[in-house]
């Protein structure tokens, strides 16, 4: 079973994340995460816009990611551009690392280089993307509450 978060941190009366967990919370966990278990495996499509860099995380990715297995073909686009984010984080830090932090401007004051801030915007990117995808423990452990809740999509009528 894919299990979206490892219930081994979750024993009744134990402490887990600071808290005592009841039998009820641990079993409504356990039913969320059974909830997620696919019967058919989903193939995601690489789309063919992503360049050599992305391409490798794409696949670093989807291999570290198997074993959860929440990702669907609605996700391909977002997690293209997770995959893009991440190569271009990449290429500025190691820009960072050749050129520094640092530039003279005009006046002989040294000033932030312009791809410090395109790589914190990346680094933002990514964290974003990750938490919408699933890919970051906390993001699977909400996804595991909302369903262990039984929380209801207040706009889920307007699509029956």
């Amino acid at each position: 079973m894919n299990q979206v978060i490892d219930f081994t941190k979750m024993q009744i009366g134990k402490k887990g994340g600071g808290k005592h967990w009841t039998k009820k919370e641990v079993e409504a966990r356990k039913n969320a995460a059974a909830k997620l278990t696919r019967k058919k495996k989903v193939n995601l499509k690489m789309p063919g816009w992503l360049d050599e860099a992305a391409q490798a995380v794409w696949k670093k990715t989807l291999r570290d990611m198997k074993e959860f297995d929440i990702l669907d073909k609605v996700d391909e686009d977002v997690l293209a551009a997770y995959c893009d984010a991440v190569a271009r984080h990449k290429e500025l830090s190691q820009m960072i690392r050749e050129k520094g932090y640092y530039v003279m401007n005009a006046a002989g004051s040294f000033v932030e280089a312009p791809w410090v801030k395109t790589q914190l915007s990346y680094a933002r990117l990514i964290v974003q993307y990750s938490d919408k995808l699933g890919l970051n423990a906390n993001a699977r452990a909400r996804l595991a509450k909302r369903i262990a809740d039984e929380e209801v999509d207040p706009n889920a009528d307007l699509f029956d």
